[in-house]
Formats: structure tokens, C-alpha cells, sequence
């Protein structure tokens, strides 16, 4: 009942952002790339330079920590500098998780699917607590700091897989935004940007063949709305098909709604 609910409630909160209209006066397209780790090495300054190349000129580089226990930023000196080296003026850093791999299974039929389809057991902070999605934050942060020099004002649960407590908890912890499947939140001003997240999917024939058809259809409906949101994965460069929809999608998007990260337009409508 308690998914159900929520559900409603998104589904509310949707209607509310269509009725009220666009909150800015200019169309933008938010491109992320998560999953930067020194796990996925090459792949991620391969997938930073094609997005550039697609006119990609603000991104925002979800970054994780210590992915899956093995890929430590503090242990990994020479990829951060070519990280930081490969950052452009206008992109964004945001916390990406702490070890994108969840500890805790969901208790409900509704959490189960979710964690099953969505996500490959990374669901990490779906069923955590306050106290304990806090203290990931905290660790995640210094790790950033230490590592990158970054001091993120956004975060990112890995596959959107989120409660109540860590939306909480990322506001307790200073942090300005998160997101989730379909809104960004504003947790200081308390605004929302209706921008569901177009993404594909990678782990195998289907799932990529299904997140085709749904990219297509998507980068035709979406434009309809103020701001658009596409999510890459360092997986999807492991497949020409998918690199070529990403190519689409981007095609489509970028000449009417520029590319923008989060703290300009926190910074444009703290001006207005």
C-alpha cells in the first residue's frame, strides 16, 4: 500500500508540474554520465569526449566513491587527475552513491521489482535509514573532496532507487538537489523540474532492444517539456546500436533545448 501511495503521489505531483507550467523561461537538456569510477577506466574519458563531440558542453559526471568495494578514488591518484583534467568549466560533479552496491534487500513485492529490474543489486540506498544513508553521504563527500577537490551540491542515488529518509538525509547533509526517475528536487527552495529520465539499458539482448524502442519514442515525446534528462552509462559505449540511439537522442534534443547542469539553473533562479 505504502508503494501504491507513492506511486499516487508521483503520479499527482506530475499533473501539478504539467498544470503549473515550465518554472524557467529556457528549454535545457540535463546529459549525465554515470557510474564514474576508476572501474570503468578508459571507457568513461572515451564516453566524456563522444558526448562532447554530440554537443554535449555542460555535463553533470555522477561520481562514485569506492565502486563495489574495489574502486577507491584515494586509490587511484593518476585516473582523478585525468579526470579533473578532462573536467569542462561548465560541468558539474554530484555523489553518485558511496559503493553503488546495496547491502539490504527490499521486504516488498513492489521494492523487489524494482531493484531487480531496475538495477542489478545496486540499488544501494532504497531501504536505508536515515541515520545510515547519512553517514554514506558524509563518507562519499570526503572521499570526493580528498580525491577531486569536488564538494558536490547534488546527489544522485544509484538507479534513481531512493526513500523518504534518504531524501532526508541529503538535505540534512547540506546538499542543494537530488533526483529521482522523474522530477529534480530543489531541497532548499523545495521547487521541482518535471525531466524524466530517458536511459538505456545495457545488461542484455532484450533490455537493449526494449530501451531502443522506449529512447525512440521518448526523444520525440519528451521535447514537449521545458527540460529534458538523458542518463549514459559507461556500458552503453560496449554497444554500437546503443551509442548510435544516445547519437539520436542527442541529435534531437540539443539544437532546441541547450545543455545545462544543475547549478547554473540554481544560479539562474536564485537571480530572477
Amino acid at each position: 500500500m505504502a508503494r501504491l501511495a507513492q506511486a499516487l503521489e508521483t503520479a499527482s505531483k506530475i499533473a501539478r508540474a504539467i498544470d503549473d507550467g515550465p518554472r524557467w523561461p529556457d528549454r535545457q537538456a540535463l546529459v549525465s554520465l554515470h557510474d564514474v569510477t576508476p572501474a570503468h577506466g578508459e571507457t568513461v574519458f572515451a564516453a566524456i569526449d563522444h558526448l562532447r563531440s554530440r554537443g554535449a558542453a555542460a555535463l553533470t559526471l555522477l561520481v562514485v566513491p569506492n565502486y563495489h568495494h574495489r574502486a577507491d578514488l584515494r586509490d587511484h591518484p593518476g585516473w582523478c587527475q585525468r579526470l579533473r583534467k578532462a573536467l569542462g568549466p561548465r560541468d558539474e560533479i554530484v555523489l553518485h552513491g558511496l559503493y553503488h552496491l546495496a547491502d539490504q534487500v527490499p521486504s516488498d513485492a513492489l521494492g523487489k521489482l524494482a531493484a531487480s529490474t531496475l538495477t542489478a543489486g545496486e540499488g544501494e540506498f532504497q531501504v536505508l535509514p536515515f541515520d545510515d544513508a547519512k553517514a554514506r553521504i558524509a563518507k562519499g563527500l570526503r572521499c570526493l573532496d580528498r580525491a577531486l577537490g569536488a564538494r558536490p551540491a547534488g546527489f544522485v542515488a544509484p538507479a534513481w532507487l531512493q526513500n523518504d529518509e534518504v531524501i532526508r538525509a541529503v538535505r540534512a547533509s547540506g546538499l542543494r538537489w537530488c533526483e529521482d526517475h522523474t522530477f529534480v528536487y530543489d531541497l532548499r527552495g523545495g521547487a521541482q523540474i518535471l525531466a524524466p529520465a530517458l536511459s538505456l539499458a545495457s545488461r542484455d539482448p532484450l533490455r537493449r532492444l526494449g530501451s531502443r524502442t522506449f529512447a525512440r519514442a521518448g526523444s520525440r515525446v519528451l521535447p514537449a517539456l521545458r527540460t529534458v534528462r538523458l542518463a549514459v552509462h559507461p556500458g552503453d559505449f560496449a554497444f554500437p546500436e546503443l551509442v548510435a540511439t544516445l547519437d539520436a537522442v542527442l541529435g534531437r534534443w540539443l539544437p532546441d533545448h541547450p545543455p545545462r547542469v544543475m547549478r547554473e539553473i540554481w544560479r539562474d533562479a536564485s537571480a530572477t
